[in-house]
């Protein structure tokens, strides 16, 4: 059994029930080195459909060739968070199809499957949203639920049954987005999972920065940025405007997608 799957196995194995002085039940769920308040452990449990990771390339298994790659990235880019003490990631490509919500998905999971590090992943691509489907969550709360005001942010948050990792998904089109990210709802997203959900990171999926205002909008917002281009794909005229959009933000690397194992030293390329 892979890592991340032990990983799953040893947290379902941990979980207790934690009294009061009463002896009333407080909360059930893995333990943490740090408290993490009630709230953050009575999210919904989902199942993720594992047998299709590998359609969608997502890593779940210590054989995928591509795993050392997303834990030198994990490293990296926690490295450099940890240096400025930033929380929140959003993860952008020039446009569409450069594979960010794949890499937004890998770099979650590994994170959640560091010991101590909890991972909470959001989509905010309104446009083409992935996460759900790619996981195999099926009918999973949105998160347009919350910025329209009909659910509590809790109520579209769920734990999948990863290593530790919390996912506010979506499968809804909205042209909105620009509007609901800078609301005060996305402070109050932002807010709440950084400090209230116990996330080592928060990560946003986010919509391609070339095709919507959703992305310049949010990123403002949030400490720094991931860029995802692709090999063969993303053209230099939109890498150049890419850039250019990105030029106030925090950016932490670029991750190259696509790139042929033989372009590349040894086992570190990415999909």
């Amino acid at each position: 059994m892979d890592r991340i799957r032990e990983a799953v196995t040893k947290a379902r194995r941990e979980r207790d029930t934690v009294s009061d002085a009463s002896g009333g039940a407080l909360s059930r769920g893995p333990r943490f080195s740090q408290p993490v308040p009630r709230a953050a452990e009575t999210f919904a449990e989902v199942s993720c459909d594992f047998a299709r990771f590998g359609e969608h390339r997502i890593i779940s298994n210590e054989q995928d060739p591509v795993l050392n790659a997303y834990r030198i990235l994990r490293t990296r880019v926690l490295q450099k968070m940890e240096e400025n003490n930033w929380k929140t990631l959003a993860i952008v490509s020039p446009g569409a199809g450069a594979g960010k919500s794949v890499t937004a998905i890998n770099l979650a999971i590994s994170i959640g499957s560091k010991q101590g590090s909890r991972a909470t992943l959001v989509d905010l691509d309104f446009y083409r949203p992935r996460i759900a489907q790619y996981l195999g969550i099926k009918e999973p709360p949105s998160i347009l639920d919350f910025f329209e005001g009909s659910r509590p942010l809790q109520e579209v948050t769920v734990k999948p049954d990863l290593a530790d990792v919390l996912v506010l998904a979506n499968e809804r089109v909205s042209r909105r987005g620009a509007e609901y990210l800078t609301s005060p709802k996305a402070d109050e997203l932002i807010a709440r999972t950084v400090n209230e959900y116990a996330s080592r990171t928060v990560i946003f999926d986010m919509s391609p920065l070339l095709g919507c205002d959703d992305s310049i909008a949010f990123l403002p917002k949030v400490d720094c940025v991931l860029l995802v281009v692709a090999s063969g794909q993303t053209r230099v005229p939109e890498l150049k405007e890419a850039q250019r959009i990105l030029a106030g933000a925090n950016v932490v690397g670029t991750v190259l997608n696509k790139a042929p194992s033989s372009s590349l030293v040894g086992s570190q390329y990415y999909y």
